[in-house]
């Protein structure tokens, strides 16, 4: 299923079609918002990511306050929409989550959010009414955003500011304070609880940071808070009075109801969160928070060491003292070369890393030193350099290049983890390599185009991918790994997306990495298993039998034969199938391929360049398109004679020369062997065009396999006369009756 296939026409009026009693039981729709939020995972896995985007603020818009700030529509609290703001409510943690998992919003976007959330509470503790939905409302906007509030501070990538933070957590507390009903009392509490990581009544459990890690937001004096609430001394004061006042509450409150509603907070703070924290501190038992129990044997003075504390210690945050980004790059390279690394969580250091330049971009003025996106792609590199020694790296890695992930990247990022893919099937499971490669290759048979990438952008991928797959190609003897099909999967489908020639010839567009493309295909084949390559550039006899315009796919496979044949990668005989359709086509469609088969016939030895100018001559006199052989005549006898090193590429040229040019090859004593044969099949194609030309018809005797090709009539002409020319300068190879008949014709 591809994305395109998914498409959302939701609305509120078809989620509340059937629903009776909004006012009264808003609970219901609940549930059906829940359920929404909820399939992001399997919507994404889809490739489904417009519907994705479209669902999310969907959700945002059903919730009072956040959707105008978020979305800049409107939200009418008379309407029907208003029972969805219940669910949504209590759904956009979740959505929220899945999003920054893998970059789908912003940090303005998190931020939006929060200050939604905070005008609705806000407004909602100001009404005076406590009817059903309002008390629904109430219970579900605190659920939600103390566990919005968790899900961010938890990640421990954007900082959040100390009396934002403050500010939610005086609210929830003014809800159980205060002579609110129980239900919002609960609320109230179950914020407060959700927004140390407790969980309750979400489905979406945040991620908590590894006891060794401290960033400089931790401190005291910071106006921002970076990671969780219980680790952040700042607002410990704070919560401490929290949950002491609902612990309190559980014991000697009054009103039961109040009892049991905090007796239930404080047990999900208990059982959701604490449990976890004990499973942390048995996993740090021999740990300290200090750089000696993260050191992993490093001193403090080492250099590894401090580039560690640098980075671990990184403001984020705009405020303050911020690191150019430059710099942030020059020491993650400095890191990826390290042979071994202190112990701390370099998942979440990555993955602050990853966002650092978006966060500081207001702050800093770009750096020139650096391109756009650089930090990110030292990131995957650094990832790869230390995977295997660090699981949340690895992790990090696969979440990347899967396949749902990898097409939302950006353009550099895409290339960065092609261009290492021989780094990846290191650090990856045999299972995750197959997949990984399956993936490039429906990568690159999808419409990628539709992602508005131009023909060079996608020309820059190709070549990251060929270069990839190269040092793959390179790394092990590959005849023992079970991934080799997948790989050579990926090489035949890179291959028909070639361009169809290296140059403008073949296609009329020139495009300035199509060489450059090609140079990378072709070293990347020639590193290949030689059956399997032979196999795969095998040309079909059918291509074979007739000349004239053919499919690309033949040049392609054809020329790609050449040039490697001219590295030494298959051997010159692989050519010879391929004499007769090549000098059987149109010249314009295969003069590359003519140059390229001249330059690699300047390795083979005498006998086998001598066969070949004797089967080009044959062909002439039976082909279609007689200047196509003549050409490479031209080219061979050109490149061979003594007047080699004045060989011209221009074609008219070539063929104004073949007087001069054949005449001194075959008159050499190492060619003179093959004069004879070659003068007669040069005089039989060159009476051949004589009677073409004059339009006397060929004599009865005298047989042709192929009429010529209407398309030579321009250079007929000239064709005669240039060997009418050549053969009387080799007229002593002739036979007398020949030598006649030569004599007869009369060429001007």
């Amino acid at each position: 299923m591809g994305g395109n296939d998914i498409e959302i026409n939701l609305t509120s009026d078809q989620l509340l079609e059937k629903c009776d009693d909004l006012e009264e039981d808003p609970w219901g729709v609940a549930g059906l918002v829940l359920g929404l939020g909820i399939s992001f995972n399997a919507i994404y896995r889809a490739g489904a990511h417009d519907a994705m985007l479209k669902i999310k603020n969907l959700i945002i818009s059903w919730i009072p306050h956040v959707n105008s700030l978020v979305t800049n529509s409107s939200f009418s609290s008379e309407g029907r929409e208003k029972a969805l703001s219940v669910g949504s409510c209590l759904a956009l943690p979740c959505v929220v989550a899945f999003c920054r998992r893998v970059e789908m919003i912003n940090d303005n976007e998190l931020d939006q959010l929060l200050k939604g959330y905070h005008e609705l509470i806000s407004e909602l503790l100001s009404v005076k009414k406590s009817g059903t939905f309002h008390q629904s409302l109430m219970l579900a906007s605190c659920v939600g955003v103390g566990s919005l509030l968790a899900c961010i501070l938890n990640e421990g990538v954007h900082p959040l500011e100390v009396e934002s933070v403050k500010g939610l957590l005086e609210m929830f507390r003014k809800c159980y304070c205060s002579s609110c009903p129980p239900i919002i009392c609960l609320g109230g509490m179950l914020g407060v609880v959700n927004s140390m990581g407790a969980g309750a009544g979400i489905l979406v459990h945040a991620h908590h940071f590894s006891a060794s890690i401290k960033t400089a937001c931790e401190q005291e004096e910071s106006s921002h808070i970076l990671g969780p609430l219980l680790s952040s001394p700042i607002c410990e004061p704070h919560l401490t009075t929290l949950v002491q006042e609902m612990f309190l509450i559980a014991q000697n409150s009054d009103d039961l109801k109040m009892q049991q509603n905090a007796a239930w907070a404080v047990s999900f703070l208990r059982n959701g969160l604490w449990s976890k924290e004990l499973l942390n501190a048995e996993r740090y038992d021999k740990s300290d928070v200090d750089s000696k129990t993260i050191s992993y044997n490093f001193p403090e003075d080492n250099l590894v060491m401090k580039l560690t504390i640098w980075l671990m210690h990184l403001n984020n945050s705009g405020a303050g003292a911020v690191a150019h980004v430059g710099t942030v790059v020059t020491v993650l390279r400095c890191l990826s070369r390290a042979p071994r690394l202190p112990t701390v969580d370099w998942g979440l250091i990555i993955r602050r890393c990853m966002s650092y330049e978006a966060q500081v971009s207001e702050v800093l003025s770009p750096d020139s030193a650096f391109k756009r996106g650089a930090l990110r792609e030292e990131c995957v590199q650094f990832s790869i350099a230390h995977a295997n020694q660090f699981d949340p790296l690895l992790t990090f890695l696969d979440e990347l290049s899967d396949l749902t992930r990898f097409r939302t990247l950006e353009l550099n990022l895409q290339s960065c983890l092609l261009f290492h893919l021989a780094g990846l099937i290191k650090v990856f499971s045999g299972s995750r390599i197959e997949k990984l490669f399956d993936d490039i290759a429906e990568y690159f048979c999808s419409e990628f185009l539709c992602q508005g990438y131009s023909p060079d952008q996608e020309s820059s991928l190709r070549i990251s991918c060929w270069v990839g797959l190269y040092q793959c190609l390179e790394e092990a003897a590959l005849s023992s790994v079970e991934y080799i099909s997948n790989l050579e999967k990926c090489i035949e489908v890179l291959f028909h997306l070639l361009p169809a020639s290296e140059s403008a010839n073949f296609t009329g567009v020139d495009l300035p990495n199509t060489a450059e493309e090609w140079r990378v295909a072709v070293q990347c084949l020639a590193k290949a298993q030689g059956d399997w390559l032979l196999d795969f550039l095998l040309v079909p006899l059918g291509d074979l039998v007739q000349g004239g315009s053919q499919s690309n796919e033949v040049l392609k496979k054809i020329q790609a034969k050449v040039k490697l044949v001219r590295m030494g990668s298959i051997p010159l005989t692989e050519l010879g199938r391929l004499k007769a359709y090549m000098l059987n086509s149109k010249s314009k469609d295969i003069w590359n391929l003519l140059v390229e088969v001249v330059a690699a016939l300047q390795y083979a030895d005498g006998s086998f360049k001598r066969q070949w100018l004797v089967d080009a001559v044959e062909i002439s006199c039976v082909s279609s398109y007689p200047s196509t052989a003549l050409l490479f005549l031209g080219l061979l006898s050109g490149s061979c004679c003594k007047y080699g090193s004045l060989l011209t590429l221009d074609q008219l040229s070539l063929l104004s020369d073949l007087p001069v040019t054949l005449p001194s090859l075959v008159t050499e004593p190492s060619w003179e062997v093959v004069a004879e044969p070659f003068v007669s099949s040069l005089w039989t194609s060159t009476e051949r065009i004589y009677y073409w030309v004059t339009e006397k018809g060929l004599p009865d005797n005298t047989s042709s396999a192929q009429p010529i090709d209407g398309s030579e009539e321009d250079i007929a002409s000239f064709l005669l006369h240039v060997m009418y020319h050549t053969c009387i300068c080799l007229k002593e190879y002739l036979p007398l009756e020949k030598q006649l008949r030569l004599a007869n014709m009369l060429v001007t």
